[in-house]
Protein backbone atom coordinates (compact mmCIF):
# COMPACT_ATOMS: atom_id res chain seq x y z
CA UNK A 1 0.00 0.00 0.00
CA UNK A 2 1.28 3.46 -0.89
CA UNK A 3 0.60 6.32 1.52
CA UNK A 4 -0.95 9.49 0.07
CA UNK A 5 -0.41 12.74 1.94
CA UNK A 6 -3.89 14.12 1.28
CA UNK A 7 -5.20 14.11 4.83
CA UNK A 8 -4.44 17.25 6.81
CA UNK A 9 -4.79 18.23 10.45
CA UNK A 10 -4.14 21.19 12.73
CA UNK A 11 -1.64 20.98 15.60
CA UNK A 12 -3.02 20.31 19.08
CA UNK A 13 -4.86 23.41 20.37
CA UNK A 14 -2.45 23.97 23.27
CA UNK A 15 0.56 24.25 20.92
CA UNK A 16 1.77 27.88 21.22
CA UNK A 17 2.91 28.11 17.60
CA UNK A 18 0.42 26.36 15.35
CA UNK A 19 0.94 27.79 11.85
CA UNK A 20 1.02 24.55 9.85
CA UNK A 21 2.55 26.17 6.76
CA UNK A 22 5.46 27.56 8.78
CA UNK A 23 5.91 24.35 10.75
CA UNK A 24 6.09 22.29 7.56
CA UNK A 25 8.58 24.72 6.03
CA UNK A 26 10.97 24.81 8.97
CA UNK A 27 10.90 21.04 9.42
CA UNK A 28 11.85 20.57 5.77
CA UNK A 29 14.80 22.95 6.15
CA UNK A 30 18.15 21.16 6.02
CA UNK A 31 20.06 22.34 9.10
CA UNK A 32 23.43 21.32 7.70
CA UNK A 33 22.84 23.25 4.47
CA UNK A 34 21.51 26.32 6.29
CA UNK A 35 24.06 27.11 8.97
CA UNK A 36 26.53 29.90 9.59
CA UNK A 37 25.95 33.64 9.92
CA UNK A 38 22.79 33.65 7.83
CA UNK A 39 20.43 35.30 10.29
CA UNK A 40 19.02 38.79 10.93
CA UNK A 41 21.81 39.46 13.41
CA UNK A 42 25.34 39.03 11.99
CA UNK A 43 26.65 38.40 15.53
CA UNK A 44 24.63 35.18 15.79
CA UNK A 45 25.79 31.93 14.22
CA UNK A 46 24.50 28.36 13.85
CA UNK A 47 27.17 25.65 13.74
CA UNK A 48 26.74 21.95 13.06
CA UNK A 49 29.50 19.96 14.77
CA UNK A 50 30.19 16.31 15.46
CA UNK A 51 29.58 16.53 19.20
CA UNK A 52 28.22 19.74 20.74
CA UNK A 53 28.74 18.27 24.21
CA UNK A 54 32.50 18.33 23.58
CA UNK A 55 32.35 21.95 22.41
CA UNK A 56 30.55 22.84 25.64
CA UNK A 57 33.23 21.20 27.77
CA UNK A 58 36.15 22.75 25.88
CA UNK A 59 34.58 26.22 25.84
CA UNK A 60 33.81 26.21 29.57
CA UNK A 61 37.27 24.90 30.47
CA UNK A 62 39.01 27.53 28.34
CA UNK A 63 37.00 30.41 29.79
CA UNK A 64 37.75 29.28 33.34
CA UNK A 65 41.43 28.85 32.43
CA UNK A 66 41.64 32.35 30.97
CA UNK A 67 40.00 33.82 34.08
CA UNK A 68 42.84 32.24 36.04
CA UNK A 69 45.61 33.22 33.62
CA UNK A 70 44.38 36.83 33.30
CA UNK A 71 43.26 37.02 36.94
CA UNK A 72 39.91 38.30 35.70
CA UNK A 73 36.41 37.77 37.04
CA UNK A 74 34.25 35.38 35.03
CA UNK A 75 30.46 35.49 35.59
CA UNK A 76 28.71 32.47 34.11
CA UNK A 77 25.14 31.13 34.02
CA UNK A 78 25.14 27.34 33.81
CA UNK A 79 22.54 24.73 32.91
CA UNK A 80 22.27 21.39 34.70
CA UNK A 81 22.21 18.39 34.69
CA UNK A 82 24.99 18.10 32.10
CA UNK A 83 27.00 15.70 34.23
CA UNK A 84 29.34 14.28 31.60
CA UNK A 85 30.38 17.79 30.59
CA UNK A 86 31.02 18.89 34.15
CA UNK A 87 33.01 15.78 35.06
CA UNK A 88 35.23 16.26 32.02
CA UNK A 89 35.84 19.92 32.81
CA UNK A 90 36.59 19.17 36.46
CA UNK A 91 39.10 16.46 35.53
CA UNK A 92 40.93 18.83 33.21
CA UNK A 93 40.94 21.65 35.77
CA UNK A 94 42.65 19.26 38.18
CA UNK A 95 45.07 17.93 35.56
CA UNK A 96 46.24 21.36 34.43
CA UNK A 97 45.95 22.95 37.90
CA UNK A 98 43.53 25.67 36.83
CA UNK A 99 42.05 27.72 39.65
CA UNK A 100 38.36 28.68 39.70
CA UNK A 101 39.00 31.51 42.18
CA UNK A 102 37.67 34.16 39.77
CA UNK A 103 34.56 32.25 38.67
CA UNK A 104 31.15 33.44 39.87
CA UNK A 105 28.38 30.93 39.18
CA UNK A 106 24.66 31.42 38.60
CA UNK A 107 22.25 28.70 37.51
CA UNK A 108 19.85 28.91 34.58
CA UNK A 109 17.01 27.23 36.45
CA UNK A 110 16.11 25.00 39.37
CA UNK A 111 13.22 22.74 40.31
CA UNK A 112 10.52 24.00 42.66
CA UNK A 113 7.11 22.98 43.97
CA UNK A 114 3.72 24.66 43.74
CA UNK A 115 4.35 26.54 47.00
CA UNK A 116 7.40 28.22 45.52
CA UNK A 117 9.79 26.19 47.64
CA UNK A 118 13.01 25.65 45.68
CA UNK A 119 14.92 22.36 45.69
CA UNK A 120 18.11 22.86 47.75
CA UNK A 121 21.34 21.59 46.27
CA UNK A 122 21.35 18.75 48.81
CA UNK A 123 18.21 17.31 47.18
CA UNK A 124 18.43 14.51 44.56
CA UNK A 125 15.87 16.53 42.59
CA UNK A 126 18.12 19.58 42.43
CA UNK A 127 19.74 20.69 39.18
CA UNK A 128 22.40 22.62 41.07
CA UNK A 129 22.90 19.56 43.27
CA UNK A 130 23.91 17.60 40.19
CA UNK A 131 26.40 20.35 39.38
CA UNK A 132 27.78 20.25 42.91
CA UNK A 133 28.21 16.47 42.77
CA UNK A 134 29.73 16.19 39.31
CA UNK A 135 31.66 19.47 39.09
CA UNK A 136 32.35 21.30 42.35
CA UNK A 137 33.06 18.22 44.46
CA UNK A 138 35.23 16.68 41.71
CA UNK A 139 37.57 19.68 41.72
CA UNK A 140 40.58 19.71 44.00
CA UNK A 141 39.55 21.82 47.04
CA UNK A 142 42.58 24.06 46.45
CA UNK A 143 41.21 24.95 42.99
CA UNK A 144 37.51 25.49 43.80
CA UNK A 145 35.74 28.85 43.77
CA UNK A 146 34.60 30.01 47.23
CA UNK A 147 31.06 28.89 48.10
CA UNK A 148 29.96 32.51 48.40
CA UNK A 149 30.61 32.86 44.65
CA UNK A 150 28.00 30.18 43.90
CA UNK A 151 24.49 31.67 43.76
CA UNK A 152 21.92 29.00 44.46
CA UNK A 153 18.26 29.64 43.79
CA UNK A 154 16.10 30.04 46.90
CA UNK A 155 12.48 30.89 47.58
CA UNK A 156 13.62 34.35 48.67
CA UNK A 157 15.73 35.33 45.65
CA UNK A 158 13.44 34.24 42.78
CA UNK A 159 12.20 37.76 42.01
CA UNK A 160 15.66 39.29 42.36
CA UNK A 161 17.85 36.63 40.73
CA UNK A 162 18.13 38.71 37.54
CA UNK A 163 19.24 41.65 39.70
CA UNK A 164 21.88 39.49 41.38
CA UNK A 165 23.36 38.63 37.98
CA UNK A 166 23.40 42.31 37.03
CA UNK A 167 25.00 43.29 40.35
CA UNK A 168 27.77 40.77 39.70
CA UNK A 169 28.63 42.68 36.52
CA UNK A 170 26.33 40.82 34.15
CA UNK A 171 26.80 37.39 32.66
CA UNK A 172 29.90 37.01 30.52
CA UNK A 173 28.34 33.84 29.09
CA UNK A 174 24.98 32.12 29.44
CA UNK A 175 25.08 28.45 28.45
CA UNK A 176 21.74 26.96 27.42
CA UNK A 177 19.97 24.37 25.29
CA UNK A 178 16.71 24.17 23.36
CA UNK A 179 13.76 22.42 24.96
CA UNK A 180 10.51 21.24 23.44
CA UNK A 181 8.87 24.49 24.49
CA UNK A 182 11.59 27.12 24.13
CA UNK A 183 14.96 27.72 25.77
CA UNK A 184 14.99 25.32 28.70
CA UNK A 185 12.07 26.54 30.88
CA UNK A 186 11.55 29.83 29.06
CA UNK A 187 8.33 28.95 27.23
CA UNK A 188 5.44 30.78 25.61
CA UNK A 189 3.02 30.16 28.48
CA UNK A 190 5.26 30.94 31.44
CA UNK A 191 6.46 34.14 29.76
CA UNK A 192 3.29 34.93 27.80
CA UNK A 193 3.77 38.17 25.87
CA UNK A 194 2.05 40.03 23.06
CA UNK A 195 5.26 41.41 21.58
CA UNK A 196 8.93 40.47 21.44
CA UNK A 197 9.74 43.68 23.33
CA UNK A 198 7.44 42.65 26.17
CA UNK A 199 9.00 39.18 26.24
CA UNK A 200 12.52 40.60 26.47
CA UNK A 201 11.56 42.73 29.47
CA UNK A 202 10.81 39.71 31.70
CA UNK A 203 13.35 38.49 34.20
CA UNK A 204 13.62 35.66 36.71
CA UNK A 205 10.41 33.98 37.82
CA UNK A 206 8.74 30.98 39.45
CA UNK A 207 6.83 29.20 36.69
CA UNK A 208 4.82 26.10 35.93
CA UNK A 209 6.42 24.66 32.78
CA UNK A 210 4.33 23.37 29.93
CA UNK A 211 3.63 19.64 30.11
CA UNK A 212 5.95 19.01 27.16
CA UNK A 213 8.88 20.27 29.23
CA UNK A 214 8.04 17.91 32.09
CA UNK A 215 7.89 15.06 29.58
CA UNK A 216 11.29 16.03 28.16
CA UNK A 217 12.83 16.25 31.62
CA UNK A 218 11.45 12.80 32.47
CA UNK A 219 13.77 11.40 29.80
CA UNK A 220 16.86 12.82 31.48
CA UNK A 221 19.23 10.74 33.58
CA UNK A 222 17.98 12.26 36.86
CA UNK A 223 14.76 10.33 36.26
CA UNK A 224 16.30 7.18 34.90
CA UNK A 225 15.67 8.12 31.24
CA UNK A 226 12.36 6.41 31.93
CA UNK A 227 9.59 8.85 31.10
CA UNK A 228 8.56 8.92 34.79
CA UNK A 229 6.56 12.16 34.49
CA UNK A 230 5.08 11.89 37.99
CA UNK A 231 8.59 12.04 39.44
CA UNK A 232 9.49 15.37 37.78
CA UNK A 233 8.91 18.40 40.06
CA UNK A 234 5.93 20.40 38.70
CA UNK A 235 7.49 23.87 38.82
CA UNK A 236 10.76 25.62 38.27
CA UNK A 237 12.49 28.90 38.95
CA UNK A 238 14.32 30.28 35.96
CA UNK A 239 16.12 33.28 34.55
CA UNK A 240 14.14 35.15 31.93
CA UNK A 241 14.53 36.54 28.41
CA UNK A 242 15.74 39.78 29.99
CA UNK A 243 18.84 37.96 31.21
CA UNK A 244 19.58 36.43 27.82
CA UNK A 245 19.38 39.89 26.28
CA UNK A 246 21.73 41.37 28.90
CA UNK A 247 24.40 38.65 28.59
CA UNK A 248 27.60 39.48 26.75
CA UNK A 249 27.40 36.13 24.96
CA UNK A 250 24.84 33.33 24.59
CA UNK A 251 26.05 29.82 23.77
CA UNK A 252 23.39 27.20 23.08
CA UNK A 253 24.42 23.54 22.90
CA UNK A 254 22.09 20.92 21.44
CA UNK A 255 23.02 17.26 21.82
CA UNK A 256 20.10 15.54 23.56
CA UNK A 257 19.08 12.12 22.28
CA UNK A 258 16.98 9.32 23.70
CA UNK A 259 18.66 6.80 26.01
CA UNK A 260 20.02 4.64 23.18
CA UNK A 261 21.13 7.64 21.15
CA UNK A 262 19.03 6.71 18.13
CA UNK A 263 16.45 9.50 18.27
CA UNK A 264 17.30 13.17 18.50
CA UNK A 265 15.06 15.04 20.93
CA UNK A 266 15.75 18.62 19.92
CA UNK A 267 15.44 18.77 16.14
CA UNK A 268 11.86 20.13 15.79
CA UNK A 269 12.19 22.77 18.52
CA UNK A 270 15.62 23.76 17.23
CA UNK A 271 14.44 24.15 13.65
CA UNK A 272 11.44 26.23 14.70
CA UNK A 273 13.72 28.45 16.80
CA UNK A 274 16.27 28.88 14.02
CA UNK A 275 14.07 29.13 10.94
CA UNK A 276 10.67 30.22 12.26
CA UNK A 277 9.61 33.80 12.95
CA UNK A 278 10.98 35.73 15.91
CA UNK A 279 7.79 35.67 17.92
CA UNK A 280 6.73 35.42 21.59
CA UNK A 281 4.99 32.16 20.68
CA UNK A 282 8.39 30.86 19.54
CA UNK A 283 10.66 31.94 22.44
CA UNK A 284 13.67 29.96 21.24
CA UNK A 285 13.89 32.36 18.31
CA UNK A 286 15.02 35.27 20.49
CA UNK A 287 18.54 33.83 20.65
CA UNK A 288 18.96 35.02 17.08
CA UNK A 289 18.75 38.60 18.36
CA UNK A 290 21.84 38.37 20.57
CA UNK A 291 25.59 37.79 20.09
CA UNK A 292 26.25 34.08 20.31
CA UNK A 293 26.46 30.67 18.72
CA UNK A 294 24.08 27.75 18.60
CA UNK A 295 25.98 24.44 18.34
CA UNK A 296 24.20 21.36 17.01
CA UNK A 297 25.47 17.78 17.28
CA UNK A 298 25.43 15.51 14.25
CA UNK A 299 22.72 13.39 15.87
CA UNK A 300 20.43 16.42 16.15
CA UNK A 301 21.16 17.88 12.72
CA UNK A 302 20.63 14.54 10.96
CA UNK A 303 17.81 14.54 8.38
CA UNK A 304 14.46 13.35 9.70
CA UNK A 305 13.40 10.17 7.97
CA UNK A 306 10.82 7.43 8.17
CA UNK A 307 12.46 4.04 8.05
CA UNK A 308 9.64 2.37 6.19
CA UNK A 309 8.69 -1.29 6.28
CA UNK A 310 11.33 -3.98 6.35
CA UNK A 311 10.24 -5.72 3.14
CA UNK A 312 13.45 -7.77 3.06
CA UNK A 313 12.33 -9.65 6.19
CA UNK A 314 9.29 -11.15 4.50
CA UNK A 315 11.41 -12.13 1.52
CA UNK A 316 13.97 -13.76 3.82
CA UNK A 317 11.30 -15.76 5.66
CA UNK A 318 9.79 -16.93 2.39
CA UNK A 319 13.21 -18.06 1.15
CA UNK A 320 13.75 -20.05 4.35
CA UNK A 321 10.35 -21.70 4.01
CA UNK A 322 11.09 -22.75 0.44
CA UNK A 323 14.51 -24.06 1.43
CA UNK A 324 12.84 -26.17 4.13
CA UNK A 325 10.33 -27.52 1.61
CA UNK A 326 7.41 -25.44 2.79
CA UNK A 327 4.46 -24.67 0.55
Amino acid sequence: MAFVNAWRFAPAPWTPFADREVLDRVMLTDIRANQGRIFENPEFELKCVYDARNYFAVDLFQRIRMSDVEDKKFVVVLPSPENSVYRSVAENLNKFRVSCRNVEVFFFDEYANKKGEVAPYESPYSRSGQWMKYFYEKIDPALRMPMEQIHFWTKDNVDTYSDLIAEAGGADVIYSEMSWTGIRNIDAESFASKTVEELLSKGSAHVTPMMEQLCLDSLRGMFGCSGDISNVPPCTVTIGPKDLKAAKLNLCFNFLTSANGANNLQKPCLQLAMYGPIDPRNPGSILRLFPGTCYVSATVSAPTNYGGDEDWLGEKIEAIRKAEGGA
